[in-house]
């Protein structure tokens, strides 16, 4: 089981860590997250005459800016493994690959692995890019960094990239499940889309409006949620949700339509 696991994570990293995947995705990713720093830091405040500006935000040190692009991220990450998972019905190969490893669970395990693979070299670009920029660009206009060299802000930092990376892992989860299921990428990243662009902000405003508050126990929204609030655990406790009950209802619909004949 685990040499199959082991197989199809490395079959699927040599498809998606292709140089022409790959290098698209980590530069476009980093862009974003290199944009989202500038802008947050631009629009601190100018220092005072004899003094120094706070810096951006000690809460979240250096990777604040981060947080707030990490909803981006997401969906791109999610196209990418509905994309992959797709194209296997597309291009027919789910025979090959079940003939080749014939232990199911072990083989959408190892594609998961794979694309949670890719979003942890997301998540290390956009970091990265993320403190790199924020840093330049504190230094052009003279705002005052020592709380991001603080102890606290290093803490937060690492707060922050090890939320950041949950929230993507999940996020890729999401669209390999929304892939498996549905077998059409444009099908996929149509309910994909629509329901986290679109549905959830529907339902945010209806239950706020009997006075509940729901978003953070959507699947969408709880991984904002998780990346960028400071009360962040019933976020990661519904993402985890989501994503258990979206892999084993994309593994059970798997097992029961997919035939090698």
């Amino acid at each position: 089981m685990l040499n199959a696991l082991a197989h199809a994570y490395r079959s699927e990293c040599v498809k998606t860590l292709r140089a022409r995947v790959l290098v698209p995705l980590l530069a476009g990713t980093g862009a974003v997250a290199a944009a989202a720093a500038a802008i947050m830091v631009a629009l601190t405040h100018a220092p005072a005459a004899g003094g120094h500006a706070a810096a951006a935000s000690v809460s979240g040190g250096m990777l604040k800016p981060l947080q707030t692009a990490t909803s981006v991220l997401c969906l791109v990450l999610m196209a990418v493994a509905a994309t992959s998972f797709t194209h296997e019905y597309r291009y027919g190969t789910w025979r090959n690959l079940l003939v080749r490893l014939p232990h199911r669970p072990s083989l959408l395990a190892g594609k998961a692995a794979g694309l949670v693979a890719l979003a942890a070299l997301v998540a290390l670009t956009a970091c990265l890019a993320t403190g790199a920029t924020a840093w330049i660009t504190a230094s052009v206009r003279g705002l005052d960094t020592s709380p991001w060299t603080s102890a606290s802000g290093w803490f937060s930092s690492a707060s922050a990239a090890a939320r950041v990376l949950a929230a993507l892992a999940a996020g890729t989860l999401y669209g390999a499940a929304a892939g498996l299921l549905l077998r059409s990428t444009g099908a996929a990243l149509s309910v994909v889309f629509a329901w986290i662009l679109v549905g959830e902000s529907v339902v945010t405003g209806l239950t706020a409006a009997r006075g509940w508050t729901v978003a953070a126990w959507l699947p969408g929204s709880s991984l904002t949620h998780l990346a960028s609030d400071a009360h962040w655990a019933p976020a990661a406790l519904s993402a985890a949700l989501w994503c258990a009950v979206c892999t084993a209802g994309s593994v059970w619909h798997f097992n029961r339509t997919t035939r090698l004949g």
